[in-house]
């Protein structure tokens, strides 16, 4: 059996990207977060302490799209991991970022990241 929780859609607005341009605005990034939770202690109580918390996982993701200094989607998705993974114990974790509107014939480019 597995359980998971997960955040998707959460939109943040952050300055990245290869060139220049882009890292002269702020863009939306739209995260999708699945985590495989460790066991199932939540679905036998109702402790909020035996799960992860939504908020706290969100939190994450803001603290590292306000502070981080990378050009690229691969190392910030990276560091939102190592965030995520520094407050809670997790079996997986699966994060899509998506970046919209930057080439003329998508709709969205991203990346996957699966740990």
């Amino acid at each position: 059996m597995t359980n998971h929780i997960f955040l998707h859609k959460l939109r943040v607005n952050t300055k990245i990207g290869f060139f220049e341009w882009e890292r002269s605005i702020e863009q939306e990034l739209i995260i999708d977060i699945d985590i495989e939770l460790s066991g199932n202690e939540i679905f036998e109580s109702d402790d909020i302490s035996k799960t992860i918390d939504y908020a706290q996982v969100r939190e994450s993701v803001l603290s590292v799209s306000n502070d981080h200094k990378f050009h690229l989607l691969e190392p910030f998705g990276e560091e939102v991991i190592k965030s995520i993974r520094k407050k809670f114990a997790f079996k997986k974790i699966k994060l899509k970022i998506a970046k919209q509107k930057i080439l003329p014939d998508t709709d969205q480019v991203g990346i996957v990241l699966e740990r």
